[in-house]
C-alpha cells in the first residue's frame, strides 16, 4: 500500500505568476481515492494563501492525504505536505512533510537557497541536518503539479523540468499522448490531455507499472484522474470537488450544476 501514497505524491508532480496563474488564493480541490474496486481513502489540494518566505513572495500550497475504511486498517496513511512555490520564478523555497504511512513517519523541511547554490533538508524526528548543491531551478513534489499548471501543455509537445525528492534531483519529462473528454462529478464533460511522466515513480517501476494523469486541457489545467495499473493492483485518483477562487472556474462550475 506504499503505492498508494507514492500516487499522491506524483499526482501532486503532474498539476504564470501574479492575476495570471490558473490558480489562486482560496482554490481547493478534492479527490476520492480508489484501490481497485475499494474507495481508499480522500486527498486534496489547496492554494492557501501568499506568503514572505527569505524575502519572496510565494503561494503556500498544502495537501493532505487520508485512508478510510478497511483500507485504512490495513495501510494507515495520514500526509500533509506543504510547499512554498516562488510568486515570479516560479521555482520551489519550502518544502515542509508530514506523513505517516504504515508504522513509519517522516517528517522533514527542505530549504531552497538559489543565492548561495545549496538546499537543506532537516529531518525533525532525529534533528539531523545536511546539505547539498543547487545548480537549477527546482520543483518540488508538490509545486510541480502547480508549475505544470502555469505551463503550455499541447498535444504531442513534450514539457521537462527538474523535481527534487530528498537527495535526488531527476529530469521529469511530460509529454501529453492523447487528448478526450473526462466526466467529473463538479464539472461534467471536460477535454483532457493523458501523460505518462517519465521517469515515473520508482515504486511504479518496482511493480512493473505503468502511470497516467489526464489534466483538463483549458485555462485551469486541473489534475482529474490519476491512474496506475500495478503488478500488485490498481489504483485511481478521482476529482470530485472543487472550491473555485478563479471566476472563470467558478462560473464553469455554475453552469455545470445547472446541466
Amino acid at each position: 500500500m506504499k503505492t498508494y501514497a507514492a500516487i499522491l505524491l506524483l499526482l501532486l508532480a503532474a498539476a504564470a505568476s501574479g492575476e495570471d496563474a490558473p490558480f489562486r488564493v482560496g482554490e481547493k480541490l478534492g479527490y476520492r481515492i480508489y484501490w481497485g474496486p475499494f474507495e481508499a481513502g480522500h486527498a486534496t489540494l489547496e492554494v492557501a494563501g501568499i506568503e514572505t518566505v527569505d524575502g519572496h513572495d510565494c503561494y503556500h500550497l498544502v495537501v493532505r492525504a487520508k485512508t478510510t475504511g478497511f483500507v485504512d486498517m490495513l495501510f494507515h496513511v495520514d500526509n500533509i505536505m506543504e510547499s512554498w512555490l516562488d510568486v515570479k520564478e516560479l521555482r520551489t523555497v519550502r518544502y515542509r512533510q508530514h506523513r505517516i504511512e504504515g508504522k513509519h513517519t517522516k517528517r522533514s523541511e527542505t530549504c531552497y537557497d538559489y543565492t548561495n547554490k545549496r538546499y537543506t533538508i532537516t529531518n525533525h524526528l532525529n534533528g539531523a541536518t545536511y546539505t547539498l548543491p543547487l545548480d537549477q531551478p527546482l520543483q518540488d513534489i508538490v509545486s510541480a503539479a502547480y508549475y505544470v499548471r502555469t505551463q503550455p501543455l499541447a498535444l504531442h509537445r513534450s514539457l521537462e523540468f527538474f523535481v527534487n525528492a530528498g537527495d535526488t534531483n531527476r529530469r521529469v519529462r511530460f509529454l501529453p499522448d492523447q487528448r478526450k473528454k473526462i466526466w467529473t462529478n463538479p464539472l461534467g464533460d471536460v477535454p483532457a490531455l493523458r501523460v505518462e511522466p517519465n521517469p515515473t515513480l520508482t515504486v511504479v517501476a518496482a511493480n512493473k507499472g505503468r502511470m497516467w494523469i489526464w489534466i483538463s486541457d483549458d485555462a485551469q489545467k486541473l489534475p482529474l484522474v490519476v491512474i496506475s495499473k500495478l503488478a500488485i493492483g490498481s489504483a485511481r485518483f478521482q476529482l470530485t470537488e472543487v472550491k473555485a477562487a478563479d471566476p472563470a472556474l467558478a462560473q464553469r462550475l455554475r453552469i455545470a450544476s445547472r446541466n
